[in-house]
């Protein structure tokens, strides 16, 4: 009689460590990629969604959330450079170093550099820009055609912002959060 509820057990706790699924969608708007990422756990369902261009040795622009962080309108996704190096290589940009996004407009705004070294041992240098000017500059990447990029040694990276607009609703869709503030 006691192995009936000792199956049962062993079924109930089966079921409860099923693995995650995963699932990816890319989606192409011009210049830019949109990659959306659900995760089941099987406690809840995340969504992560990352667009960018550049990348193909060159260094990415790029804009990643989640459903599971604070979105707008209380806060407005990030957007950074990133650079990656060659194992055994620096990265150009150097820990500490500001970085001037400079649009057709002439409108501009600065982010700090955060560098380092990956779990694998690859350099990489990040871009951040203040929160006070997160939805400053996307709508900037919005009403523009392209970003001049200025490190301290002189021009670093031009970004194209063709299909911004489409990858930034793309992301808004898929993560959850409305795209007014920055695409009125």
């Amino acid at each position: 009689m006691l192995r009936l509820p000792c199956v049962a057990v062993a079924l109930a706790a089966g079921l409860f460590s099923l693995p995650a699924t995963a699932s990816s969608e890319y989606f192409t708007y011009k210049d830019w990629t949109v990659l959306i990422e659900k995760l089941d756990t099987g406690e809840d369902l995340r969504t992560t969604c990352q667009m960018w261009t550049g990348g193909d040795g060159d260094p990415t622009v790029q804009i990643e959330v989640s459903d599971g962080d604070v979105l707008p309108p209380d806060v407005y996704p990030g957007v950074s450079v990133m650079e990656r190096a060659f194992r055994g290589q620096a990265t150009v940009l150097d820990d500490g170093d500001m970085l001037n996004f400079v649009f057709d407009d002439g409108d501009s705004a600065q982010a700090s550099v955060t560098a380092g070294f990956d779990a694998d041992g690859y350099a990489y240098a990040q871009s951040q820009f203040a929160e006070a000017d997160k939805q400053r500059v996307l709508q900037a990447m919005r009403a523009n055609g392209i970003i001049e990029i200025i490190g301290p040694g002189g021009p670093f990276y031009t970004a194209s912002l063709s299909g911004f607009t489409a990858a930034y609703l793309k992301l808004a869709e898929q993560c959850g959060f409305s795209p007014q503030g920055v695409i009125d």
